[in-house]
């Protein structure tokens, strides 16, 4: 993670996938981006949803446990506002809505293959959006 004990969302997220033999992981990402504020111009929540869930062939699928509700709220420069948005791209797995003052990303895995993708299409954005807090 880092030496401050400063938890790095994606690279959390990436440690638990590597590390966990569970199947049916589900994620959903939010990356909202906002233009709106007064206080703070430039401005970004992020927020990590992950859940396991337990396959059994004859009962179908159940949902089993929540395994992290983890969300974080930026201020940002005009200069990380702007790359950020330009990283905010749709590569198969997103839902984009955007208005004059606000963009949101969503993205979902239902498998570890689902969410391995989603560190390779999106990693550039996931590593700028960690080292923001560095």
């Amino acid at each position: 993670m880092n030496s401050d004990a400063n938890i790095k969302q994606f690279q959390l997220l990436k440690i638990i996938n590597e590390n966990c033999s569970d199947e049916h992981i589900i994620s959903k990402i939010t990356i909202v981006l906002r233009r709106d504020k007064i206080e703070a111009p430039y401005y970004m929540i992020s927020k990590i949803k992950l859940s396991s869930c337990i396959d059994r062939p004859d009962n179908g699928l159940f949902h089993a446990m929540d395994m992290l509700n983890h969300n974080r709220k930026y201020n940002l420069t005009e200069d990380a506002y702007n790359e950020i948005k330009s990283l905010i791209i749709d590569k198969g797995q997103s839902q984009i809505t955007e208005t004059d003052k606000q963009l949101n990303m969503t993205l979902m895995s239902k498998n570890d293959e689902e969410m391995k993708n989603l560190f390779k299409n999106y990693g550039e954005l996931f590593d700028k959006i960690d080292n923001l807090i560095d």
